[in-house]
């Protein structure tokens, strides 16, 4: 069940599909909301940037993880502001870590 949501997730991201890979962040499985999340992150678009961003401060840790790491594969500036404001309550070491490298990488991009 979850291959067929998987392989869906693929053709959506190499087709940029942000609209079909949205509704797939709020999956009951979070392998398959993980998955949704790195395709965004590949969608150069601002509906994919706006779902990202407050999937910043969800509730999983690894959601927060993988947010922060699709939001420095868009290498939007913007995104520096959202990660900044997270990082001031954020607990998890490597969500904090993640964000450190992503605010790196949004700063080597400029």
């Amino acid at each position: 069940m979850f291959g067929n949501k998987l392989a869906k997730i693929e053709k959506l991201t190499a087709k940029k599909n942000a609209a079909g890979l949205i509704p797939l962040t709020a999956n009951k499985s979070e392998e398959i909301r993980l998955a949704a999340i790195r395709g965004l992150g590949a969608c150069d678009s601002d509906d994919a940037f706006n779902t990202l961003v407050p999937l910043v401060h969800d509730a999983s840790a690894a959601v927060r993880k993988a947010a922060v790491s699709a939001l420095a594969e868009t290498g939007r500036p913007a995104s520096r502001v959202h990660i900044e404001h997270q990082m001031h309550v954020e607990k998890d070491a490597q969500v904090i870590a993640a964000m450190q490298n992503t605010l790196r990488r949004i700063k080597d991009n400029r």
